[in-house]
Parts: structure tokens; sequence; C-alpha cells
């Protein structure tokens, strides 16, 4: 009898084994995040009528958060991010730019992300009141356990016409990496 228990306990063993690897082995990519993120940022204003153009380049830095949900293969995701830049000389005194906007990805496997985001940018330039834009971009995660890191390109698009005068145009083009923790 001992023997017969023992064949059987040993056979559900062996039949549950993998099914419980395979449920080990799915990462949860949904949850609140936080990270620091760092990067190059550049700003580039244009006037349309005189042909004159200006650019700076410098440092981004600064914080996000946010909240994923895990669908499948699909991540659905809202996030918040305040960052500064060391841009000061061409373009004028860049300071806080504010972001709120949505992300949807897609799980290539339980640690790898590619998504795309898209959402409300506003940023203070010294001398002048807010500039309100759009920001768009895409970007790769990779889930490290409770750690995560993110490497993406954005877009910025800014109402500089309406706040500076006709003919301006501007925006901003950076490339940035997170480092945070999923909780």
């Amino acid at each position: 009898m001992k023997k017969l228990t023992f064949i059987a306990a040993a056979a559900v063993a062996t039949v549950a084994t993998p099914a419980f690897a395979q449920d080990m082995g799915d990462a949860d990519n949904g949850g609140l995040f936080v990270g620091a993120v760092g990067g190059y940022d550049t700003v580039q204003l244009e006037d349309t009528l005189s042909g004159e153009d200006a650019d700076d380049q410098g440092v981004l830095y600064g914080v996000t958060a946010g909240f994923d949900i895990d669908t499948g293969r699909t991540i659905i995701g809202i996030e918040g991010e305040v960052t500064d830049t060391t841009i000061s000389d061409d373009v004028g005194d860049a300071g806080l730019d504010i972001y709120g906007g949505l992300r949807l990805g897609y799980e290539m496997d339980d640690n790898d992300i590619i998504y795309i985001k898209g959402g409300y940018t506003n940023v203070d330039i010294e001398g002048f009141d807010n500039l309100e834009g759009v920001r768009v971009g895409a970007g790769f995660e990779h889930n490290f356990g409770v750690f995560i890191g993110r490497l993406e390109y954005r877009y910025s698009n800014y109402n500089i016409e309406d706040v500076l005068g006709d003919g301006l145009n501007g925006n901003r083009h950076q490339v940035a990496a997170t480092i945070g923790a999923k909780f």
C-alpha cells in the first residue's frame, strides 16, 4: 500500500511540476512603478517667417511614476513625469517639464516589453508663459524582477506660436533611460 501511495504521489508531482514551473515563470508586468529618468535633450525653435532657427542640447533628469495593467500580452498604463534640463542658452532657460499620458505595450516575453506612449506636456520657459504641447514616444522595457529598465525616444511639440508670436515653431527630441522599481 505504501508503494502504491508513493507511486501515485510521484505521478501527480511529475504531472504538476511543469504546470507549476510555468506559473512561476510568468511575470506580472502590471502594478505601480516609480523611477529616475536621465538622458539627452534637444530643443529646436524655428522662425518660419525669417528662416532663422536656434537649437540647444542638454541633459535631461527627473522622476516618473505610473500604473500598468497587464492584460496578458498587452500592457495598458498611465504615467506622469517631472523633469528638468541643463538647457539654458540659445533657446532660453527651459525649466520644469510636466508630462502626463498613456502607455500601450506588447509583452515580447515575460521580461521584455515594447511600447508606445502619448500625452500632454507643459514646460516652463523662463520669461514667458508656460508652453503646452503633445508628446509621443516609443520604447523598450526590461523587467529585472522588482527592478525595471527602460530606453525610449520621445518627441514633443509645443504651442510656441500662440505664446511667442506668429511664425514660430518649436519641438523637443529626447532619448531617455529610466531605472525604477515595480510594486
